[in-house]
């Protein structure tokens, strides 16, 4: 099931969604999964797609509205208000001190860094 939820973080994820695929009742598949993940199943989903947020976010080429909908959030304000619950920080702001942490490496620090491959 973890590896249908990877795959599907995208998609529809529900309980019942879910459940389905594993071919237990609701009440039944809920019940195991926290007994072997140790989250419910929905704070576990939400989890990985805001871990999923923050690598589009890095990536800087997606507008946040698109990344909130592809993760299955009803709208950009939702997205916002539950990446900041969880980090701390709003999208934008994750991406502007994710992206000058990127840009801070120059050329001379990669081919340092490169050189203790050598």
């Amino acid at each position: 099931m973890l590896d249908y939820i990877e795959a599907n973080l995208e998609g529809d994820l529900s309980i019942d969604r879910m459940a389905s695929i594993a071919c237990l009742s609701r009440f039944h598949f809920a019940r195991a999964f926290r007994q072997a993940v140790g989250q419910a199943p929905h704070r576990y989903v939400s989890g990985r797609r805001l871990e999923r947020a923050k690598t589009l976010l890095t990536r800087g080429d997606l507008p946040l509205v698109d990344i909130a909908l592809s993760l299955g959030f009803s709208g950009q304000a939702n997205f916002t208000r539950a990446f900041k619950q969880a980090t701390g920080q709003a999208p934008g702001q994750y991406r502007q001190t994710a992206g000058s942490r990127l840009s801070k490496s120059s050329p001379t620090d990669v081919r340092r860094s490169l050189s203790v491959f050598a």
